[in-house]
């Protein structure tokens, strides 16, 4: 394992400190499991991004849909915005 030296603001150390207290595990362990999740997400962006343009039209020749992809995802949004009404402030 490499030691490195990271520069970070009291009140972060401090914070970190707190976490690691209630999780049990050290700051030094919570500063690396962020770096590799954070490594693990800029590895996987591609993948995302690539699903994204391979999914572009899938919907384009479909005819049982009866409003335009706009409507669709704007009648989905206020379905899920009224759910989250429901539930109240997290």
């Amino acid at each position: 394992m490499s030691t490195v030296r990271v520069h970070i603001s009291e009140k972060v150390w401090q914070d970190l400190v707190l976490l690691g207290q209630k999780e049990q595990a050290s700051p030094d362990n919570l500063l690396e499991q962020a770096v590799r999740r954070f490594l693990q997400e800029k590895r996987d962006r591609p993948e995302h991004r690539r699903g994204l343009q391979e999914s572009f039209g899938i919907w384009k020749e479909r005819d049982d849909l009866q409003a335009d992809s706009t409507a669709i995802v704007d009648q989905l949004r206020r379905e899920w915005d009224e759910r989250e009404q429901r539930l109240g402030p997290a």
